[in-house]
This record gives structure tokens, C-alpha cells and sequence, in this order.
């Protein structure tokens, strides 16, 4: 990393890692859709992005929360503009046989997720750690259940649940091992974990044992980095998240980062503090320094932080997200 200096005391910049899943599209001059539906312009965009902006960290990606759901029988609903491709069905009932819940690379979209994190990876993994973004396995079973139904089974205890998130669980771990046995890294995303939309019961039960179990796994693979993202205000749930065997606490940017990261210091881990992207979509650039001043304040207590954003928004103009790396490296 680059030295810059700062009211006379010399710091490292910290490494940047804006959440960049549809925006990559956007440089490409392509929908959201046609990139999650396309193996080379998938990979192309994310190419493009990391020339661009050159963070420190790539996650190829584009409807996140659809693959796993998809290759278990959900349709996705895709678009011809800037819409974010969506489920429209779930199939699954909590009388499904979980013994139909089985891994295969040629499920959905799965291949072309790992043709494209591969391609990416050939161009620019010499530079820069390329992962693959999979959805943690009480997401996984929202989306097939549909969340009305499956909040009235978390909050009913219904015995039902157990079974169908064994499965998942079975087939994420199998997924991760594919993405690990291309030479790739895994980023775990649970945002359906967030609350109020878990609350911390629900959360203990229904979505940390697996979770452990699956980074578990992630470990034993060898695999040092295990990012779980879960956006939004996790303060009630933080105490749970630093024992799921991840190795990064994200600390959202409506939360109070000092918590953050006296958590990760009792735990030795790595605090993603974010930006608010609509600051970033907005050109609100006073208040980004203002941020990131508050970032680099505790930077220099707790070396182990990066500077992350939000999704950013699909059409955020390129020098607006430019000019936010440019503060952060010359703070």
C-alpha cells in the first residue's frame, strides 16, 4: 500500500472495497441482466470495474440472491433496463424432501458463475483476491420459502425448518468447495439476516449454527479470507456475528463504528467500515470526508480496517466513486 501523509503523521491508506456487483454492469454499458445471463460480459464487467477503480477486492457477482435459489427451482424474473433481475416464484414448502436439495455445478446458473469468477481470475487474480459471492443458508431458504412463509415457521419453531436448512447448509458447503477448487475465494452474503427482518432469537436458532458450520468448512478448505456480509444496523446481532468463524465484521454506515471495531480487537478480526452509497450515487463528497475522517480516526488505533460501501447503485456516475478513492487516499 502507498504512503500519505495526514496532519504530519505518515499513514497507510487503507485498502478500498466498495461493494460493486450491478454498478459493474454499468461501466460495461450493459443491463444488470444481460451480465447475469452472460458468462464473458459477466466477467467483463467486473474486468473493467477493477480497472477502473482498482480496489482491493473483487466479488463477481450480479443478482446475488437468485443463483442457490435458482438452481433450486425458483424463477427469476429478468428485465431489459437497470432493474436488478427478481424472484417470482418459491417453490419450496416445508413439506418439501430435503433429500431433493442435492449440489450440482449444472444447476441454473451456477456454471456460469464459475466460468465467469474464473475468467476474471485468469485477467486480473495476479493483482487482486477474486471471489465468488454465495448467499448464506438461512437466505437461501427465505427465498425458497418466500419470507412471509418462512418468518411464520421461525417464529412458530416449526420442526420442518431443521431438515430443509441441513440441506442448504450440505449444498453450500459443495458449492464452496466448487468455487474453492477454481482457485477462488468465497464471500458469504446473508442480508435476509439483517434486522429488523431477524430478530437476535431468530438469528441464535436459525441462521448462526449454520453459518458456523459453513465457515467451518470454508476453513478446513484452507480458505483464510471468509467475509459474511450483513448489511444494515447488526448491533443486536454483532455478538452472534463475531462467532460464526468469519474474519470480517462489517460495520454499516448507520451503525456506531467504535463498537465495531472494539469488537473485532477482542477477536482479532478485520472491520469493513462503509460509506453510505447514496453518498457516493449523490456526489455528497462533504459528508464522504467526513466519514472516511471518522474511519481513519480509528484506523490508527485498529489497524485491521478497510473502507467498504454499500452496494453501490447501478448508475453511479464512475467519478463520483473515483473521487471518493482519491479522499481516502490522500486523508
Amino acid at each position: 500500500m502507498k504512503s500519505y501523509v495526514r496532519k504530519n503523521e505518515a499513514y497507510q491508506s487503507m485498502p478500498f472495497m466498495p461493494t460493486i456487483i450491478e454498478h459493474a454492469a454499468y461501466t460495461v454499458g450493459q443491463t444488470p441482466s444481460a451480465a447475469a445471463q452472460d458468462a464473458y460480459i459477466m466477467a467483463q464487467a467486473h474486468i473493467e470495474a477493477y480497472k477502473l477503480y482498482r480496489p482491493d477486492a473483487v466479488t463477481v457477482g450480479m443478482d446475488i440472491y437468485n443463483i442457490e435459489a435458482e438452481a433450486l427451482g425458483c424463477q427469476i424474473r429478468f428485465y431489459n433496463d437497470e432493474s436488478i433481475p427478481g424472484i417470482i416464484t418459491h417453490p419450496l414448502s416445508l413439506d418439501s424432501d430435503p433429500c431433493q436439495i442435492v449440489f450440482s455445478t449444472g444447476l441454473g446458473r451456477i456454471q456460469l458463475m464459475l466460468s465467469a469468477a474464473t475468467a476474471v481470475k485468469a485477467s486480473i487474480g495476479s493483482h487482486v483476491r477474486v471471489s465468488v459471492g454465495i448467499c448464506g443458508p438461512f437466505s437461501v431458504l427465505i427465498e425458497l420459502l418466500g419470507f412471509e412463509a418462512a418468518i411464520h415457521a421461525f417464529v412458530d419453531r416449526d420442526e420442518r425448518v431443521v431438515p430443509l436448512l441441513m440441506a442448504i447448509l450440505e449444498f453450500q458447503k459443495d458449492y464452496c468447495t466448487a468455487v474453492f477448487n477454481c482457485g477462488l475465494g468465497v464471500t458469504v452474503f446473508e442480508s435476509w439476516a439483517s434486522p429488523p427482518l431477524a430478530t437476535p432469537e431468530i438469528y441464535l436458532q436459525y441462521a448462526l449454527p449454520y453459518e458456523q458450520a459453513l465457515f467451518a468448512h470454508m476453513k478446513a478448505l484452507g480458505l483464510s479470507a471468509r467475509p459474511l456480509v450483513i448489511g444494515g444496523d447488526t448491533r443486536t446481532l454483532l455478538d452472534y456475528i463475531a462467532e460464526t468463524g468469519t474474519t470480517l465484521l462489517v460495520s454499516d454506515y448507520n451503525t456506531p463504528l467504535q463498537l465495531y471495531v472494539d469488537k473485532a480487537m477482542a477477536k482479532g478480526l478485520t472491520v469493513r467500515a462503509n460509506i453510505d452509497p447514496k453518498m457516493v450515487l449523490g456526489g455528497a463528497f462533504d459528508e464522504v470526508e467526513t466519514r472516511v475522517e471518522e474511519i481513519y480516526a480509528q484506523y490508527k488505533v485498529y489497524p485491521k480496517l478497510v473502507i467498504g460501501t454499500g452496494v453501490v447503485p447501478y448508475d453511479t456516475p464512475p467519478v463520483n466513486l473515483l473521487r471518493v478513492k482519491n479522499i481516502i487516499n490522500n486523508m
